[in-house]
C-alpha cells in the first residue's frame, strides 16, 4: 500500500478513535458534544479523501461527498471553539453569522455542474480552500483574544501556547489541501503533510476537556510519547506473533504497511480504552450490580447531606429519612450516650419496637469486635461463633454468640459504633432487612462504616457549634452588661442611699416605715441580680491550680450539712486515687454548693442527696490497664425529686430562665461558664419522674494535651472556629 494514499485512512482511524474517547465519557456537555462533532467531521473528511484517491472521477458523487466534508470543516470548528472558551458567550457572535452566511454558496458550489469541470472544478476547489482556512484562522484568532484577557498569567501562557499551535496546524493543513485541489487537476505525489498535527491538536483538546485544564506543553509531549512507545510494542507484540505464524506456513507478505497498520491499531486501541473500559465496567455494574450501585449511591447522598447538618435534633431525621430512601434497611435505630456516660438513649428508630436505653458495659464486646472493620453483622458473628465451636474455643465462641444475641435483641444485622478521633463513644447505629438473611455483603458494610463516620462528625460539630454559639451570645452579653453596670447600679445606689436616709431619720412608729423596707430589700436585691449577671457575663480567670476534687467535695457538703433538712439523706460515694484537675477552688466549691442547693429544692425537704466521684478513660473502653491513657473526672450530684421536663431541660442554661420564685436563672448558666473556662462541661440526665442527675465532667492536664480540640477553643474567633467544621478524614 502507497504510503501516500494511506495516511488519510490512518487519520480517519484515529480521529474517530479520539472522537469516540469523549462518547465513552460519562457526562458530556455542550462542548463535549460540540467536539465530537467536530472530530467526526474530521475523521469523515480524510476517509472520504481517502475512498476518493482510489481512482473515483473529479465529479463524481464521492468527490463532491468529500467537498461537502471540507465545507463542514469550518462549521464545526467554529462552533466547537467559541464554545471550547471557559467564557463563552451564549449569544451568536459575527463570526458565527459569518460562518452561516458562507456556508450556503459554498453548498452551492459543491452541487453546481462546473464543480467536476476544467478549469472551473479547480477554481471552486481552491475558494473552498480559502473558505476553510479563512474561518478556521478567524477562530483560531478569537480564541487568541479572549486567551489575552485571561486574568491568570500562568493559564494565560497555556492558552497561549495552545493558540499557537493552532495556527501552525491551520497554516499546515494547506498541505492537506493543496492535494485537495492539485491531485485532482494534474498527476501529483503530494502527500498530506498537516495529518500528523491535526491528530495532534484533536488529542489535545480532548485532553483539556478531560482535565477541565490547559496540558502543558511538556506533560502533552509525555503523554505521546509514552503513547506512542506503547503502540510500538504493542505492534511489535502483534507483528512476531503473525510473523512467526506466516513463515510456518510459508507465505510471502509485504511487512513494511503490515507492521505500520498494527501501530495505527495499536494507537486507536490505547486512545479509546481507558474510557471504554470504564463505561464497561460501569455497564456490567449496573447489569450484575445494580442493587449495589443504587445502594452506594443512596448513601453517598445520605453522607453529602449529613455534612450539612449541625443540630442532633435533625441528625436522626435525615438519618432515617436517608436510610429509607435507599430502600435496602426496613428497621434502623440511633443511640446517643446520655449525660452520665454510662448508657445510650433511642434518640429515633423506624421499624420493630427498639430498646430504649443500652448499658454502656453491655456494648463493650461489640465495639472491641467492631474496632478492626469498624462494624459488626450479626450473620457473620454467628457463622464464626460456629467456626470457633468446631475448634473448641468455647470462651471465643461465647463472645461472638452473646454479641449476635445483642444484634438480635436490637432488631439489627449490622451494629455500626460511632466514636470520635480520641476513641470516645458517642452512639450507635443499627440497621436490619429482614426480608433477607444476609442482609449486607461486606462491601455494603465498609459503605455503611463510612456512614457512621459521617455521624461522628456531626455529633462532634454540633457540639462545637453549640459553643461558637453560646460564645457569641456571650460575647453580646458582655458588651450589653458594660451599659447595664453603668445605666442601673448607679441609679439603684441613688435610691437605695434615699431610701436608708429617710428611713434612719424617720420616727419609729411613722406608718410609711414599712414601705421604706420594702425599698430597701427589693433594690438589694436587683442590686444582687445585676452583679450575678455582671459575674456571668465577664470572662472568668480565677486562680486555677492542681486540686483534689475530694477535698473540694467534702468542704462543700460541711458547707451545706448545717442547712441539710432531716428527711433528706445524703450519701458521698468518693473515688480513691482521683487524679488532681487544674481549677480554682473556690470556682469548683461555687459550682457545687449551686448544685447540691438546687437538689434540695428540688426533694422539698423529703428524699436521698447522692454525689459521686469517678474517674473514666477519656476512650470509652480500655481492655488492659497498660493501655490506660489520660483521664476525666467526674462529680455526680443526684437527687430524687420529682425530675425536669423535656422542655424545662432543653433551658437549663439559658440566663435568666429559673423555675423558683425567688430564682435569678443565673446559677447554671454561671456554674456552666465556670466549668467550660477549664475545658469541662456539665451534662445533665433527668426524667421527667425519676428524679435528676447533674455530672460535672472535668479533664485532667493529660486529657486536656491529648485531646484534639483546645481546651481554650472559646478564645477562637467564629471563622477559626467554622474552619474546624468537617475537615476530620473519613475511614474507608
Amino acid at each position: 500500500m502507497d504510503l501516500r494514499l494511506s495516511t488519510p485512512l490512518f487519520s480517519a482511524v484515529l480521529a474517530f478513535a479520539i472522537a469516540g474517547k469523549v462518547v465513552l465519557r460519562a457526562r458530556k456537555r455542550r462542548m463535549h458534544w460540540l467536539f465530537i462533532g467536530f472530530a467526526s467531521n474530521v475523521a469523515v473528511w480524510y476517509l472520504a479523501t481517502f475512498l476518493e484517491s482510489r481512482g473515483s472521477g473529479p465529479g463524481s458523487i464521492l468527490a463532491r461527498f468529500t467537498a461537502l466534508m471540507a465545507v463542514l470543516l469550518p462549521q464545526t470548528a467554529v462552533r466547537f471553539l467559541r464554545a471550547f472558551r471557559l467564557d463563552a458567550p451564549a449569544h451568536r457572535t459575527a463570526l458565527d453569522r459569518w460562518a452561516t452566511w458562507l456556508l450556503f454558496p459554498m453548498l452551492a458550489l459543491v452541487l453546481s455542474p462546473w464543480f467536476g469541470m476544467m478549469p472551473y472544478g479547480a477554481i471552486i476547489r481552491g475558494a473552498i480552500s480559502a473558505y476553510v482556512l479563512g474561518l478556521i484562522i478567524a477562530a483560531v484568532s478569537a480564541l487568541y483574544t479572549r486567551s489575552r484577557e485571561t486574568p491568570s498569567r500562568q493559564e494565560r501562557r497555556r492558552a497561549m501556547y495552545l493558540v499557537g499551535v493552532g495556527v501552525l496546524t491551520a497554516l499546515v493543513t494547506t498541505a492537506d489541501l493543496v492535494p485537495f485541489i492539485v491531485n485532482r487537476v494534474v498527476t501529483s505525489a503530494l502527500p498530506n503533510l498537516g495529518s500528523i498535527l491535526v491528530l495532534g491538536v484533536l488529542y489535545m483538546l480532548s485532553e483539556v476537556m478531560e482535565r477541565r485544564r490547559i496540558v502543558d506543553l511538556y506533560e502533552l509531549a509525555g503523554r505521546f510519547l509514552v503513547l506512542t512507545a506503547t503502540a510500538l510494542v504493542l505492534a511489535g507484540i502483534y507483528y512476531r506473533l503473525v510473523d512467526w505464524q506466516v513463515v510456518a506456513a510459508g507465505v510471502h507478505r509485504d511487512e513494511g504497511p503490515y507492521f505500520l497498520n498494527a501501530i495505527v491499531a495499536s494507537l486507536a486501541i490505547l486512545i479509546v480504552f481507558d474510557p471504554l473500559r470504564d463505561k464497561v465496567e460501569a455497564e456490567i455494574g449496573r447489569l450484575f450490580f445494580g442493587e449495589r450501585i443504587d445502594f452506594d449511591r443512596a448513601v453517598s447522598v445520605l453522607r453529602h447531606r449529613l455534612a450539612h447538618t449541625l443540630e442532633l435534633e435533625a441528625l436522626g431525621r435525615v438519618l432515617i429519612e436517608g436510610l429509607l430512601e435507599s430502600r435496602r434497611v426496613t428497621s434502623a435505630s440511633l443511640y446517643l450516650v446520655d449525660a452520665e456516660r454510662k448508657g445510650l438513649e433511642r434518640v429515633t428508630s423506624v421499624g420493630p419496637n427498639a430498646v430504649t436505653h443500652l448499658e454502656v458495659a453491655s456494648l463493650r464486646t461489640l465495639v472491641e469486635l467492631a474496632h478492626p472493620s469498624g462494624a459488626v453483622a450479626r450473620d457473620t458473628l454467628l457463622r464464626e461463633a460456629e467456626d470457633r465451636n468446631e475448634l473448641g474455643e468455647t470462651r471465643e465462641a461465647e463472645r461472638l454468640a452473646e454479641c449476635a444475641r445483642l444484634l438480635h435483641e436490637l432488631h439489627a444485622g449490622v451494629g455500626l459504633p460511632i466514636e470520635s478521633d480520641s476513641g470516645d463513644l458517642l452512639g450507635l447505629l443499627t440497621m436490619d432487612d429482614d426480608r433477607v438473611r444476609d442482609a449486607f455483603s461486606q462491601d455494603e458494610i465498609a459503605t455503611l462504616r463510612a456512614l457512621g463516620t459521617q455521624c461522628a462528625i456531626v455529633i462532634e460539630n454540633s457540639r462545637l457549634h453549640a459553643r461558637i454559639k453560646e460564645r457569641d451570645r456571650l460575647a453580646a452579653l458582655g458588651e450589653m452588661a458594660a451599659g447595664l453596670a453603668h445605666e442601673i447600679r448607679n441609679p439603684l445606689g441613688g435610691i437605695k442611699g434615699a431610701a436608708q436616709f429617710i428611713q434612719g431619720n424617720a420616727p419609729a412608729d411613722m406608718p410609711q416605715r414599712e414601705f421604706l423596707d420594702i425599698i430597701v430589700e427589693e433594690v438589694g436585691r436587683l442590686d444582687r441580680v445585676v452583679r450575678s449577671f455582671l459575674d456571668y457575663a465577664r470572662p472568668y480567670q480565677g486562680n486555677p491550680a492542681p486540686l483534689d476534687v475530694n477535698d473540694s467535695v467534702e468542704r462543700a457538703l460541711k458547707l451545706v450539712a448545717t442547712d441539710l433538712p432531716e428527711n433528706i439523706e445524703l450519701y458521698r460515694d468518693l473515688a480513691t486515687d482521683l487524679p488532681q484537675v487544674k481549677m480554682d477552688a473556690e470556682h469548683l466549691r461555687q459550682v457545687l454548693l449551686n448544685l447540691i442547693r438546687n437538689a434540695l429544692d428540688a426533694m422539698q425537704g423529703r428524699g436521698t442527696l447522692t454525689v459521686r466521684t469517678l474517674v473514666r478513660p477519656l476512650g470509652t473502653f480500655v481492655t488492659k490497664e497498660s493501655e490506660r491513657g489520660p483521664e476525666l473526672v467526674e462529680i455526680h450530684v443526684k437527687d430524687t425529686g420529682p425530675g425536669i421536663d423535656a422542655s424545662i431541660r432543653a433551658n437549663l442554661f439559658i440566663p435568666f430562665f429559673t423555675t423558683k420564685q425567688q430564682g435569678t436563672g443565673l446559677g447554671l448558666p454561671i456554674c456552666q461558664r465556670l466549668v467550660e473556662s477549664v475545658g469541662g462541661r456539665i451534662d445533665v440526665r433527668a426524667s421527667d419522674k425519676h428524679g435528676t442527675t447533674f455530672a460535672v465532667v472535668l479533664p485532667t492536664p493529660a486529657a486536656i494535651a491529648n485531646t484534639s480540640a483546645p481546651s481554650g477553643a472559646e478564645e477562637l474567633s467564629t471563622g477559626e472556629h467554622m474552619s474546624v467544621l468537617h475537615t476530620r478524614s473519613l475511614r474507608p
